[in-house]
């Protein structure tokens, strides 16, 4: 039995696990003597549309607040078991040699792999905006927040990160707040808005939507640390070495790839995992690797998804000899600004092949509800039933 573990069950790993399992595995068993199954790996059983999580944790009732969350088992329940096992766990070490995985689970288990997809993701900072290994982390952080900003005795708010998850949660807090007397901060960290982008149109504009909610932006202050006060408060110590205590700090900057385990030569200097773009094959055979915790990814759900095809026909390639039972695929990386970022319900700013939109086309395609209806097929495929 050939065994292709996927590691990591969200935006990259579930549904490279469907299209393997739909499009790629009844070549493989049809035409070798060998059998195939695909065996995923993650330390929660339940998808996160993290996309939607600026929105998701302001929602008034707790069926909005769960609405980003899917079970993994359910969305995978139709596969039999000779082609598909899930474990819940979360590995934590690699034998080269032995092609050995070592999953923290209940209790700790090996895995052997015959290949490997790296799909682990990065964990951000909070576990607002990535799961931090279990589901009730981030449901948990989801509450907590949706409580606190109830409260009628908030008055002083700091959000902290420039990139989109900050614009956009600062947007959600000054559309709710507009009026109201609250100080709303956004803390950038470095020159501007969206820096990642490289598009000072849509800084700028993101820039001119938050002053008009009643957001301030200061740029070029970082947080060093934090405390916890009495009440709820957060005492934050900041970059210019002054001090700022607030009723709500919420923490939107981004984390590190999870490669902890994996083998420093397997790796770039950022730690992420060295990814040829077109094929995603790594340097070591029959390793792959998709998402975020490639060397090559921007950063954005394209190089999570659209990579997935691509990704897909390499294992069949290494794995067929060059067979000929599926259409060759390789992946074409858009390097322009492609963004679409709400901020509040009424508008946003974007980018599409570098080309700025204007705030009511981000209105008509995001802002109304982050395409919260999309959040299903995270865990379902469903963008993947036809090659």
């Amino acid at each position: 039995m050939h065994n292709i573990v996927i590691l990591g069950a969200n935006f990259a790993g579930t549904s490279t696990a469907h299209y393997l399992l739909r499009h790629v595995l009844p070549h493989l068993n049809s035409s070798s003597k060998t059998s195939y199954k695909v065996t995923l790996i993650s330390p929660s059983d339940h998808t996160f549309y993290k996309i939607a999580a600026a929105r998701a944790m302001q929602g008034p009732t707790k069926e909005q607040l769960q609405k980003p969350f899917y079970s993994i088992p359910d969305a995978f329940s139709s596969y039999p078991a000779a082609s598909f096992t899930f474990i819940l766990g979360k590995a934590v070490g690699l034998d080269e040699k032995t092609q050995t995985l070592t999953i923290e689970t209940e209790k700790e288990e090996t895995v052997h792999y015959d290949s490997l997809i790296i799909a682990t993701g990065t964990t951000s900072n909070s576990p607002l905006w990535t799961l931090h290994n279990s589901l009730t982390d981030t449901t948990s952080a989801f509450e907590d927040i949706n409580t606190r900003l109830a409260f009628a005795k908030l008055n002083d708010i700091l959000i902290v990160g420039g990139g989109a998850a900050g614009v956009e949660t600062a947007g959600e807090v000054g559309y709710r707040f507009k009026g109201k007397r609250k100080t709303i901060t956004l803390l950038s960290g470095t020159t501007e808005l969206l820096p990642r982008y490289h598009h000072k149109g849509v800084s700028r504009a993101a820039t001119s939507q938050l002053s008009a909610l009643g957001v301030k932006i200061i740029h070029n202050l970082r947080v060093v640390s934090t405390s916890s006060l009495a009440g709820g408060k957060t005492e934050l110590s900041l970059s210019d070495g002054s001090k700022k205590v607030v009723d709500l700090y919420i923490d939107a900057t981004g984390g590190q790839p999870n490669t902890s385990f994996l083998p420093a030569s397997w790796l770039d200097s950022t730690r992420k995992v060295i990814t040829e773009t077109t094929t995603l094959r790594t340097p070591v055979k029959n390793v792959y690797a998709i998402g975020d915790v490639t060397s090559f990814s921007l950063g954005n759900i394209m190089d999570s998804t659209w990579a997935i095809p691509a990704l897909c026909y390499s294992v069949y390639e290494d794995l067929s000899n060059g067979g000929k039972g599926l259409k060759e695929k390789r992946y074409k990386q858009i390097t322009s600004a492609m963004c679409f970022i709400p901020i509040g319900a009424k508008g946003g700013v974007g980018a599409l092949f570098g080309w700025q939109l204007p705030s009511w086309f981000v209105w008509l395609l995001k802002s109304r509800d982050y395409m919260i209806g999309l959040a299903p097929g995270v865990a379902n495929g469903k963008a993947f039933t036809k090659v």
